[in-house]
């Protein structure tokens, strides 16, 4: 399964001085099976701060943590993740 996102950079509201980066999924994604796209419609999958798929291991007070994707976790496929905009700059660099 390969998954392909853009990144953007947006100003922190918080402080002008700083920014931070979302990973935006593709609307066009053709996931691996079934059963992982039926997951993501129904449980948030994607990590926007980190630009992959996600469970989430433990909730604490302060927040939570999580686990990346590397494998689908109901058919076993690897997935590739692709950052469209690194992708366009490498081809026409050749």
């Amino acid at each position: 399964m390969k998954v392909r996102y853009t990144k953007e950079i947006l100003q922190d509201p918080q402080d002008i001085h700083k920014n931070y980066e979302n990973f935006i999924l593709t609307k066009n994604t053709e996931f691996c099976c079934e059963k992982f796209k039926a997951y993501c419609k129904k449980f948030t999958g994607w990590d926007y701060n980190k630009g992959k798929f996600i469970i989430v291991d433990e909730i604490t007070y302060e927040g939570n943590s999580t686990i990346p994707i590397i494998f689908c976790p109901f058919c076993g496929e690897k997935i590739e993740y692709e950052d469209i905009e690194n992708t366009k700059k490498k081809n026409s660099k050749k």
